[in-house]
């Protein structure tokens, strides 16, 4: 792979999007067509966060729809995964997937401990990148995973810290609320001992809408922060851990991310990259050919 290209302003051929793509003057922005953009900014560039054990990997191989690991490369373009321990972790190194190289992905692996020094190596990530004056370095969206395992302390100090951010940008972050089985469990046996004798697949139902209701609640109050999210999905199924689980959470994630962009030109350069999304890419063009024939 090589290494991070910047995209070169252009000429005054280049004409700006509906709206400005990420933090770009419009005389930077690349030609309102697939090809302009792409040839300007070949990759989608996303930051995935979240703790150790969280489903990261399980979501992103989901949503490149790969069951091998990703190649890893540093700044310089030079791979260093599998030929190194991925153990060796660098916020600044770029996970590729075979299946669907559109797609640049930074882990911030050890964020959850919260120590000064990781929190801050994250923020600066994120300020650095969103400061950056070429569209292909820039973060064009940040996902946040968030295991519910512990229900009854949801959110560390580091995770409302994050969403406290400032200076970021317009980069839209997705929550993800990932491993939801306890939550689930607890539902249920709270809705057992008030509703005895209720039939297994009602309960199973009143269950997951409560499980719902309670992540949208959780939801809202991540909003209430300076740099809250702009949607949020969650695992869901039966057994959450389960392939079906995380496969649908992906779908969704997708398309809610498709959604929250705001610039035209990332949001066509996001559904372009989704070459295992037949459905996603019908919607947008068809969006896209009705919105160019209103005018």
């Amino acid at each position: 792979m090589p290494a991070d290209s910047g995209a070169q302003p252009g000429d005054s051929s280049l004409r700006s999007s509906a709206q400005t793509a990420a933090n770009l003057p419009p005389d930077e922005l690349p030609e309102d067509n697939i090809i302009g953009i792409r040839s300007k900014c070949p990759h989608f560039r996303i930051l995935i966060i979240g703790r150790a054990n969280a489903g990261k990997t399980t979501i992103l191989k989901r949503v490149c729809d790969s069951v091998k690991e990703p190649e890893i490369y540093d700044v310089n373009g030079k791979k260093v995964y599998p030929t190194t321990l991925r153990g060796e972790h660098n916020i600044e190194n770029q996970m590729i997937f075979k299946s669907n190289p559109g797609f640049i992905f930074h882990d911030s692996r050890g964020f959850e401990s919260g120590t000064v020094e990781e929190t801050e190596r994250v923020k600066n990530f994120i300020k650095t990148r969103a400061a950056s004056s070429t569209l292909a370095e820039q973060l064009h969206a940040i996902w946040y995973c968030l295991p519910m395992a512990d229900t009854t302390r949801p959110f560390l100090k580091a995770d409302e810290d994050f969403f406290d951010l400032e200076g970021v940008g317009n980069v839209p972050v997705i929550a993800i609320f990932t491993k939801c089985d306890g939550l689930l469990t607890e539902v249920c046996g709270n809705l057992m001992a008030d509703h005895q004798g209720m039939d297994p697949s009602e309960l199973n139902t009143k269950g997951k809408e409560k499980v719902e209701e309670v992540l949208t609640n959780r939801f809202k109050e991540l909003q209430k922060h300076h740099f809250g999210p702009a949607a949020h999905v969650y695992t869901q199924g039966d057994n959450v851990h389960s392939d079906e689980g995380y496969a649908e959470c992906a779908k969704k994630l997708v398309q809610v991310t498709a959604g929250a962009i705001t610039s035209e030109a990332l949001q066509l350069l996001f559904v372009s990259v989704q070459c295992n999304n037949l459905d996603l890419c019908t919607f947008y063009a068809i969006k896209r050919f009705a919105l160019t024939t209103a005018y």
